[in-house]
């Protein structure tokens, strides 16, 4: 079944039924209820396909159909994912946007996608009103808020909401192949590709979320990464199979995790790394009450997006004994997250994204293309039903990322002798000094491993004599104090090569899926002094006159 045939099947078996709650992070501090339902939406299944069949209605009256393309330029919200649905169910291509996106970016994705429509909200509008006089081939605009604040070029939703019809669009069935959304890629090392999905790519991800998960019926699953990503997206994708709960938390603070988690009796949560590292601060510095009653219902903790360093996993297992971890391994070009994936019963081996689910492939080669041996390097390769049907506008990437009917992911990884996958790192984020290959992961959980370092992020510098130099920025847990000094003696557990160079304090960027933006560490530390030696001093440092 598609997608949209899930969510018809929904309306019908579980009419009644919540389907998605939304809950507003900000000040979600005050423990009484009403204070909590002031912040609280939510929609039921049958209320959610009428809203969806709304939309869809909208966009066939003033010509938006099969073959339109529709851009969603939104911030998390209760209407988000019925707004989707409905313009899957119009047949038009739906095409998620970064609602942080400044004007220029903005311009760049809405004509490189041939958008035809856009629905935008609040947080957007001034964005979108700086761009208006640009050539943009827009023949609509959809507003997400209040008709009060709805910009005279634009539709209020109130409208769709009043005036369409709630019954099912009379079209032809969609096919399982035809395009059904684009993602743009996080794009951390350049300009975001954009990669085109069919509806039978979406559909293949609730089968395979749902195997992650364990997920049933009865389950509640906490969605808090933005949604116009493809990973938080997917990764809900699991409750429409089985109809069960969602909740949307709008935001993220440690309190507001433990309230939502404890009122709306999540059994589910995925979380990114930097909220995995905020809640292990909160609770070492003994923020947080009560940890045993708040998180009772609480089953699986699920991560990924980025690696996950075993000193993390580690110390979740340590507060969280009873709650299960599985660790999931993906990127949009797969068809979105677990195509490798960690499941909890094998959560001991540390520092691996685990084994391809049923029906996927995986395998490590070299640059000659030949399969490395256990525990040598190489690029990771994915096969799979249901990946990406190509990059859109872009066939010669489309050839070469898909070489031979593999997914070349460009990532560096190495299998154990059981057959288990390691992520060593980026192939475009190797450091080469000196002519040895330096992955930066391997050196950023070293210095995980340091009390008091809460993130980190290693990357390479331009270097007059070896090419380029290991950097490291460290953002400390409060009450944690190091100098660069401290620092650099503990490297000297480190392979000489792989040793920092220089190291930096100060908060460790990260895009807002929680992937390291190196790029714009390199920015702004490459004009600062570096040794000409390994273990030589600064020039300009105290290191540099001392006898």
């Amino acid at each position: 079944m598609l997608v949209t045939d899930l969510l018809r099947r929904n309306a019908h078996l579980w009419a009644r039924e919540t389907a998605l709650v939304a809950v507003e992070a900000a000040n979600l501090t005050d423990p009484g209820p009403e204070s909590y339902l002031l912040r609280r939406e939510s929609l039921t299944w049958e209320e959610m396909n009428r809203q969806a069949n709304q939309i869809a209605h909208f966009y066939l009256s003033i010509g938006i159909h099969r073959g339109s393309h529709v851009g969603l330029m939104m911030k998390n919200s209760i209407e988000w994912l019925p707004i989707y649905f409905g313009i899957l169910k119009s047949g038009a291509v739906v095409v998620p946007l970064n609602f942080r996106y400044d004007a220029d970016s903005a311009v760049y994705s809405i004509r490189f996608a041939d958008l035809d429509a856009l629905i935008f909200d609040a947080d957007a509008s001034s964005v979108i009103q700086q761009i208006l006089t640009r050539t943009l081939g827009l023949r609509s605009f959809l507003y997400m808020g209040s008709r009060e604040d709805c910009p005279a070029f634009a539709f209020p939703i109130q409208d769709i909401w009043e005036t369409q019809p709630e019954n099912e669009p009379d079209l032809p069935p969609l096919e399982p192949m035809e395009d059904a959304a684009i993602y743009f890629s996080s794009g951390t090392t350049g300009v975001p590709k954009a990669v085109v999905y069919s509806h039978a790519t979406l559909a293949s991800a609730c089968e395979r979320e749902r195997y992650h998960h364990g997920q049933m019926h009865g389950d509640c699953f906490l969605c808090i990464p933005p949604l116009y990503h493809v990973g938080a997206k997917l990764h809900w994708m699991a409750n429409l199979l089985v109809g069960a709960r969602a909740v949307l938390l709008k935001g993220f603070t440690v309190p507001a995790f433990f309230r939502v988690v404890h009122q709306e009796r999540v059994t589910i949560a995925f979380l990114l790394l930097p909220w995995l590292q905020d809640i292990l601060v909160a609770l070492d510095a003994g923020r947080i009450s009560d940890v045993a009653d708040a998180l009772c219902s609480l089953r699986l903790i699920h991560t990924g997006a980025q690696p996950i360093p075993p000193s993390v996993v580690e110390q979740l297992r340590q507060h969280f004994p009873q709650i299960a971890l599985g660790i999931s391994y993906g990127l949009t070009e797969a068809g979105g997250p677990g195509v490798l994936n960690l499941r909890m019963e094998d959560i001991e081996r540390s520092g691996s994204v685990g084994l391809p689910p049923p029906g996927w492939q995986a395998q490590v080669v070299d640059d000659a293309g030949n399969e490395t041996p256990p525990q040598a390097p190489g690029e990771l390769l994915l096969k799979g039903p249901h990946m990406m049907s190509r990059y859109y506008k872009s066939e010669a990437a489309t050839e070469e990322v898909l070489a031979g009917g593999w997914l070349h992911t460009g990532d560096i990884a190495c299998r154990d002798i059981d057959g288990y996958y390691y992520i060593i790192g980026r192939r475009k984020e190797i450091i080469i000094s000196g002519g040895e290959n330096i992955y930066p992961q391997r050196i950023e959980n070293f210095l995980r491993r340091l009390p008091g370092v809460k993130d980190t992020g290693v990357f390479g510098l331009r270097h007059c004599r070896l090419g380029e130099a290991v950097a490291a920025q460290i953002a400390l847990a409060p009450g944690a104090s190091y100098t660069e000094e401290e620092v650099l003696d503990y490297c000297q557990g480190l392979p000489r090569f792989e040793r920092p160079l220089r190291v930096f304090f100060g908060p460790v960027p990260r895009n807002p899926t929680g992937k390291i933006e190196k790029q714009l560490l390199q920015a702004l530390y490459q004009n600062e002094p570096l040794p000409i030696r390994r273990g030589g001093p600064i020039p300009g440092s105290s290191q540099e006159s001392s006898p």
